[in-house]
């Protein structure tokens, strides 16, 4: 009883420390990007009017709900692949001046944040990263797009007459 409350508590702890991690190098940002993107889209082809007023209104409040949807979505992909204290050192990189700089402008990296990054991803870690990459990215651009479609689906019914 005491090992399964362990690893319930584990995973509880690593589900948080991959959301934080989502918030640290910008990831969930890149969502509320599209998010906002597609409203943009949708005000076009279904202008606001008396008959889908609700509809707007839903969208624009529901912003960060589908956005924490998204995360939980992610959550385990991360966890799948790395372990919590990986998932504790990648969010600390990213909280750090070079991974904070690497995701605002990577360009406008000087000279100490570019070693910090080569520091970071020529450890085991960063290898690990790079390695896992290619299964991460298919993973998640399956997540991104069946959110996407869900999304669009939603408003596409939220907002035609």
């Amino acid at each position: 009883m005491l090992i399964s409350f362990i690893g319930f508590g584990q995973s509880t702890d690593k589900s948080s420390q991959v959301s934080a991690y989502l918030e640290s190098n910008n990831s969930l940002d890149q969502y509320r990007f599209a998010y906002d993107q597609l409203l943009l889209m949708l005000e076009k082809n279904y202008p606001q009017k008396e008959t889908n007023k609700e509809g707007w209104v839903y969208l624009r409040d529901n912003k960060e709900k589908s956005i924490q949807e998204m995360q939980a979505m992610l959550v385990p992909v991360y966890e799948r692949h790395f372990e919590l204290d990986e998932i504790s050192q990648m969010t600390s990189f990213y909280k750090s001046s070079a991974g904070k700089q690497l995701v605002t402008d990577r360009s406008k990296m000087n000279e100490e944040q570019k070693e910090a990054l080569n520091t970071f991803f020529n450890s085991v870690l960063g290898k690990k990263i790079i390695e896992k990459q290619p299964a991460l990215t298919s993973e998640i651009g399956k997540i991104s797009e069946d959110w996407s479609h869900e999304l669009y689906q939603i408003a596409v019914s939220l907002l035609k007459d």
